[in-house]
């Protein structure tokens, strides 16, 4: 019998609702149901607790309920067991997530009738070399960001790929994203959007100082390498926008691909082309916008 994790974010204020709805489908259809510890006490679900270190290797598919931020933060803590994560969109635009509510009862049906299929997405892993050191950071599904932090002075950075310089960036930043991040932080930054089926890494510079610094799309098996030179020590770097660590002057950044993979589930008959055109074009499918 599949065993379903349910990983909800508990601050969304239709949460309750949502996942009383969830329950109900999946005891109706004789689903065994999961719920990590915290969640499970403070929702009011105490017999479907599970401690959150051990839930991951009980379930065979997880369903988070939030925005984009608690699928990155699932798929991440996921990502090692092998588990697919299928979204239920609590958010506002929800690019990442696979379902909206008033979808609920039709998708949950097709998840449990095995109507789906499973995209791999490329993870990067992060390394802080500071003072002969090694600092191992958690893996990213989105991005790594390089950026000042209060203070608004520019961060002089250098990028190099295999080992080569290959860019000088007199900037507020720098985004190393995924093809999944390219509709992010990147594509704010003026990155291009790029298909998540595409094991690409997009290197995007926040507010170069330049007239000449453009978005560079290069292969995964490249090793990317950043070093920093700062007049203050106000630098940090951020995981998926949520992991957050304070950088010096002097570290060296590496940034390359993970050997992890994270399992997005896609309901069949959706397509990259649906999401774009309805979640960031506002188009239907009668072709108005």
């Amino acid at each position: 019998m599949v065993t379903i994790g349910i990983f909800p974010n508990t601050k969304k204020q239709n949460v309750n609702t949502v996942l009383g709805l969830l329950v109900q489908h999946l005891n109706e259809r004789k689903i065994k149901i999961l719920l990590p510890d915290d969640a499970a006490t403070e929702l009011g679900y105490p017999d479907l607790a599970c401690d959150r270190e051990k839930i991951k290797d009980e379930i065979q598919l997880a369903i988070t309920l939030g925005g984009d931020g608690t699928l990155l933060y699932t798929a991440r803590d996921i990502a090692l067991a092998g588990v697919p994560v299928c979204g239920i969109n609590l958010g506002q635009l929800g690019f990442l997530t696979e379902v909206e509510v008033p979808e609920l009862g039709p998708a949950i049906d097709k998840l449990i009738a095995g109507d789906y299929y499973i995209e791999e997405r490329l993870m990067l892993d992060t390394v802080i070399l500071r003072a002969g050191e090694e600092i191992l950071l958690p893996h990213a599904l989105n991005d790594v960001v390089i950026t000042k932090g209060g203070i608004s002075r520019m961060i002089r950075l250098k990028l190099y790929l295999d080992g080569d310089l290959t860019a000088k960036y007199p900037a507020d930043g720098l985004i190393v994203a995924t093809s999944t991040g390219s509709t992010g932080y990147s594509l704010s930054a003026g990155g291009p959007i790029v298909n998540p089926n595409l094991k690409v890494i997009i290197i995007t510079p926040i507010c170069p100082h330049t007239l000449d610094a453009r978005s560079l799309i290069v292969s995964e098996n490249e090793e990317i390498k950043i070093t920093m030179q700062a007049a203050h020590d106000d630098i940090i770097l951020t995981i998926d926008g949520q992991n957050v660590h304070n950088l010096r002057p002097d570290d060296i950044v590496i940034v390359r691909r993970s050997p992890c993979r994270s399992r997005f589930v896609r309901l069949s008959g959706r397509s990259y082309s649906h999401t774009l055109r309805t979640k960031l074009w506002h188009c239907d499918d009668d072709d108005s916008c």
